[in-house]
């Protein structure tokens, strides 16, 4: 769907830096460091990560996650005076480990209070998609906007929250990461590297201030069961990324992608790029892989690269005034959302 809401706030909290914009200037910087961990994967090495490093490493799980939402959220809110409290609309992880938790309303109430960020919990909402779950609960979000917005009185200026936040430091989710051998490492070369993160970024009608970005598509949908006699590879996405690019004349100039080296993940992408070649320009259009300089971020990633493409607008290192955010669920989610300069 087209869309005329801005982004007035943004906050990360990464294994790069403490803030966004300590994030996205080391993540320009590519300092990507892996680092071993106190796990050992079924052939006895040691599982390497990309984490943190201001946590403990005993910190795992959901207790984890709330540490590194919690800054990220107040750095988002701060210099906000809203009404009333805020609605949150968070992405969170697909569930990966028979052991790992999911993150409920209980996860939302707990952040607010660590942040000291009032939210109006009646209003927020979890989606527990992965990837693709940002794009979701952006949609979301604009969709409450939109509805407050034309009530008038007390929401001439509404706002609400989007963020999200994953952790693969947990030996739960690596140990089933790895029995699926999907983890990269000695002898498995198709894997990728975990990492963390969250990021939340704030949005409001058009006229509010600051604009850090405009938000100018957002497209959601899911992939067919696979059906092995006649299988969809990207099906889905590549309808999305129409969606959401509708309103760009011409080619996309600047494209994040949260591919992350397996290869159903390129696989996927590039029936995505052929399909819509139209839209994209081999010779022109920057293609920026966040995954490999920050590892793989999971469900935070659509919160990350808005928070990303957000501050290379604000600081003026974007490679183009438009950007475009591709992202894969391991479940059926697809979404993609357009974020331009102000």
């Amino acid at each position: 769907m087209s869309s005329s809401a801005v982004i007035v706030g943004v906050g990360m909290s990464t294994p790069l830096g403490l803030d966004a914009r300590q994030s996205a200037l080391v993540f320009r910087a590519r300092k990507l460091n892996p680092e071993k961990t106190g796990f050992r994967d079924r052939r006895g090495f040691a599982i390497g990560d990309v984490r943190a490093r201001r946590l403990d490493d005993a910190l795992v799980g959901r207790d984890r996650m709330l540490e590194l939402a919690a800054p990220a959220l107040a750095e988002a809110a701060r210099g906000l005076d809203p009404a009333e409290p805020l609605p949150l609309f968070l992405a969170v992880p697909e569930r990966r480990a028979e052991a790992e938790k999911p993150l409920g309303p209980d996860f939302l109430a707990e952040l607010s209070r660590r942040s000291r960020v009032p939210l109006a919990l009646d209003r927020s909402e979890a989606f527990p998609a992965g990837h693709a779950a940002f794009a979701v609960a952006l949609s979301r979000a604009l969709a409450s906007v939109a509805a407050r917005a034309d009530k008038g009185g007390r929401d001439r200026r509404p706002y609400a929250i989007v963020g999200g936040v994953d952790s693969h430091h947990d030996p739960a989710v690596l140990e089933a990461l790895d029995d699926e051998r999907r983890l990269h490492g000695e002898g498995a070369w198709d894997g990728f590297i975990p990492s963390e993160a969250a990021a939340f970024v704030i949005v409001g009608p058009p006229g509010s201030a600051p604009v850090l970005a405009r938000i100018t598509g957002v497209a959601t949908g899911a992939e067919r069961e696979e059906d092995p006699e006649n299988p969809s590879i990207g099906e889905a996405a590549t309808e999305v990324v129409r969606a959401a690019a509708a309103g760009i004349r011409e080619h996309v100039p600047w494209v994040l992608c949260d591919v992350n080296g397996e290869r159903h993940r390129v696989k996927e992408w590039s029936f995505v790029r052929i399909r819509n070649r139209d839209r994209f320009d081999e010779a022109k259009t920057i293609e920026t892989r966040p995954y490999e300089e920050l590892g793989d971020v999971g469900a935070a990633s659509g919160a990350v690269f808005a928070a990303y493409a957000s501050m290379a607008f604000r600081l003026g290192f974007a490679p183009a005034p438009r950007a475009l955010v591709n992202l894969r669920s391991e479940g059926p989610a697809r979404g993609a959302f357009v974020l331009e300069a102000p």
